[in-house]
């Protein structure tokens, strides 16, 4: 079994290179710097590079972090297949209960980062917040929309086939984990936690349901019969 495992899981990871591999680069990049770095001077040091243009983009762009864009992505896959749309579905559910269970039982302290700015840090620093955004003061780690985008834009990388569209669904991921930082809703550490979980129930989903070679499954809302 965990030979037959460690197979389809190579299978998957070789198919889907550009994808893993710049996620593979993004999370060894980040961890570094988590390693080198208090996650203040990070987020301040992020927090210094704002201009109109992205203010307006990520404001918008978040919002494809968000459970109701899972949903309608699931509900697109039904007219694909509904294996895609089984999986997608059960993944993200997965993704939701088990980032909301670290929020709200483990890591019940983590801040985000304006509450944390305002009572923890001893220096002095006012983060700029971009206009119409809240981001409220508890349950910072792990980042919900981060393990959402992860999850939903991992599931597409491994359902297409061309090259170029596995690495963009990699940089539109990336861009909604990156919001959440840059709209200081998060961390980085928040962000890259999520973004570990969204792939790691993807991929775990995608192993259990996958095998199921039962041809209903291989139909869709388009494809009955």
């Amino acid at each position: 079994m965990y030979i037959f495992v460690k197979k389809i899981v190579i299978k998957i990871l070789n198919r889907n290179l550009f994808f893993i591999i710049p996620y593979f680069i993004f999370v060894i990049f980040i961890s570094i710097m988590l390693l080198l770095y208090e996650k203040q001077e990070i987020h301040i040091f992020i927090n210094s590079f704002h201009n109109p243009f992205f203010d307006f983009f990520f404001k918008y762009w978040t919002n494809f972090g968000h459970g109701t864009f899972a949903v309608l992505i699931t509900l697109l896959l039904l007219f694909v297949k509904y294996k895609w749309a089984i999986i997608s579905a059960v993944s993200n559910i997965l993704t939701a209960l088990i980032v909301q269970l670290l929020k709200r039982l483990i890591f019940t302290e983590s801040f985000r980062p304006v509450f944390h700015f305002e009572n923890y840090y001893s220096g002095n620093y006012d983060i700029y917040l971009v206009s119409g955004v809240d981001p409220g003061g508890f349950n910072s780690f792990p980042s919900g929309h981060s393990a959402t985008a992860f999850a939903v834009f991992f599931l597409l990388s491994i359902i297409v086939k061309k090259k170029y569209l596995k690495l963009t669904f990699f940089i539109f991921a990336l861009l909604i984990a990156c919001s959440r930082v840059y709209l200081s809703w998060h961390f980085l550490g928040d962000v890259l936690a999520g973004s570990i979980l969204g792939v790691i129930i993807t991929m775990i989903v995608y192993l259990f349901i996958n095998k199921n070679n039962s041809p209903r499954l291989e139909k869709s809302m388009l494809k009955k019969n």
